[in-house]
């Protein structure tokens, strides 16, 4: 599934529950320059219809089930082997790269690197291998050359409304 098309169901009334990562560029030949003007930001990125255009044909990945019976209280595994929830087709993607969990005290998303081969980057900052690192709605993720924009429901949700029928 596209953005475009996962904004025009939520606009229609789908319910949205888990987060979803959508792809940016999965062979690293983008990858400087896309995280060229987020390397040395940390805070979450306003998003506009701008950026709905800029990415509205790029795939889109659910970070784990979108059900209510889910939750994301167990890491959301993230990697190139078919045993993980979010499988990444790229060579430069370790088998076990990383987790994705929800801090729900505090409302709040995280990533931990798995001592991954080719390392795990949000906004350009390298993790340091099983350290976990807060991200929200906009920030850029990256597992090894493949780079990912992190948007959360409710973020999800507001750009629906921006959406054009």
């Amino acid at each position: 599934m596209i953005l475009r098309e996962l904004l025009t169901k939520i606009k229609g009334g789908y319910p949205l529950i888990s987060p979803i990562i959508v792809c940016v560029c999965d062979e690293g030949s983008l990858m400087n320059t896309t995280l060229e003007e987020t390397a040395t930001r940390n805070e979450v990125r306003t998003w506009s219809d701008e950026y709905t255009r800029e990415y509205a044909d790029n795939k889109v990945v659910f970070v784990g089930e979108n059900s209510v019976r889910t939750s994301l209280d167990t890491p959301v595994s993230v990697g190139r082997s078919r045993s993980c929830d979010v499988r990444i087709k790229n060579e430069s993607v370790s088998k076990h790269h990383a987790s994705i969990v929800l801090d729900r005290k505090r409302g709040a998303y995280y990533v931990v690197d798995q001592d991954s081969r080719n390392g795990t980057y949000i906004n350009g900052t390298k993790l340091a291998p099983n350290a976990r690192a807060d991200i929200g709605s906009g920030f850029y993720v990256s597992f090894g050359d493949a780079v990912f924009v992190f948007l959360d429901a409710p973020t999800l949700r507001k750009l629906s409304r921006l959406t054009k029928q």
